[in-house]
C-alpha cells in the first residue's frame, strides 16, 4: 500500500489556496492580477480621480472671476479666467465619456468659453463663435431628440424657439438688434433642442433654460452697464451655471447608457 497522506494533504493545500496562477483569488479577489475582477473594480474608482480635478476647478475658476470681474487684475488675466471654467467642464465632459456626443459637447463649450471671453474685445467675432457653439449643441440635441412630446413640451419648444429671437431682437440697442436677431435665434433653437431631448429635463433642459436667461440679461444690461451694473455681473454666473447643469447632465446621462 502507497502512503497518500502526504497527496491528500497537497490536495487539500492547493483546494485552500485557490487556483495554481491564482492564489487566494476567491478570498482575495482585488488582489488578483489575472482574473481581470480587481482591474475592473479598481478602475471607476482611479477614473473617478482622474476627472473629478477638471470638475472642481472649473467651479473655483468660476467662483474665482465672480469675485475678481470687477478687481483691478489685468484684462488678460481676466480673459483666461473666464474662458477656463468652461474649458475646463470640456476636458471633463470628455474624460466622463468617450465618444463623439461628448466630443461635440465638448465642442460647444469651448466655442462658448472662448467667445464669452471675447465678448468686450471682439464683440462680432465672439458673438459668431458663441453661435457657432450652440449650433453644436442643436446637433447633438437633435441627434437625441424625444420620440414623443406631449402638448404642453411642444408648446414650450415652440415658444423657446420663436420667442427667444424676438425678445432678444426688442432688447438689443438700435446698432446691435440684427446680431441680437441671429443669437437669440442660436440661443433659443439650443434652448428649445435640448429640452426636446431624451436627456434628463431638470438638468439639461433645465441648464439650458439658464443660459438662455443668462444671454437674455447680458443682452438688457448691455444697453447701459452703469444702469444695469448688477444685472451684468450676474449674466455669466447664470451662463456658467446653465453649461455646468447641461454638461454635467449630459455626460451623466451618456455613461448610464453605456
Amino acid at each position: 500500500m502507497l502512503d497518500t497522506s502526504g497527496l491528500e494533504t497537497g490536495r487539500r493545500v492547493g483546494m485552500d489556496s485557490g487556483d495554481g496562477d491564482c492564489a487566494g483569488h476567491r478570498k482575495r479577489e482585488m488582489r488578483c492580477p489575472l482574473s481581470g475582477k480587481g482591474t475592473t473594480r479598481l478602475m471607476p474608482k482611479r477614473a473617478l480621480i482622474e476627472r473629478r480635478p477638471w470638475l472642481f476647478g472649473s467651479i473655483l475658476l468660476a467662483m474665482a472671476f465672480v469675485s475678481l470681474q470687477e478687481s483691478r487684475l489685468p484684462g488678460l488675466y481676466l480673459l483666461a479666467l473666464k474662458a477656463a471654467p468652461l474649458l475646463f467642464l470640456a476636458i471633463y465632459a470628455l474624460l466622463r465619456h468617450r465618444g463623439n456626443d461628448t466630443r461635440i459637447l465638448a465642442g460647444m463649450l469651448v466655442c462658448e468659453g472662448i467667445g464669452s471671453a471675447l465678448i468686450d474685445y471682439f464683440p462680432y467675432e465672439a458673438i459668431t463663435l458663441i453661435i457657432v457653439g450652440f449650433g453644436f449643441g442643436i446637433g447633438l440635441f437633435i441627434m437625441h431628440r424625444r420620440p414623443i412630446l406631449a402638448a404642453s413640451q411642444k408648446t414650450l419648444v415652440v415658444a423657446l424657439l420663436l420667442l427667444t429671437p424676438l425678445v432678444a431682437h426688442l432688447l438689443a440697442e438700435p446698432d446691435w438688434k440684427t446680431a441680437a436677431l441671429f443669437y437669440g435665434l442660436a440661443a433659443g433653437g439650443m434652448a428649445a433642442s435640448a429640452w426636446g431631448s431624451s436627456f434628463p429635463r431638470y438638468r439639461v433642459g433645465a441648464g439650458a433654460v439658464v443660459i438662455l436667461a443668462g444671454n437674455l440679461i447680458a443682452i438688457e444690461a448691455s444697453t447701459d452697464i452703469d444702469t444695469h451694473r448688477l444685472f451684468w455681473l450676474g449674466s455669466w454666473p447664470l451662463f456658467y451655471l446653465g453649461n455646468l447643469m447641461l454638461s454635467t447632465g449630459v455626460t451623466a446621462e451618456l455613461r448610464a447608457r453605456g
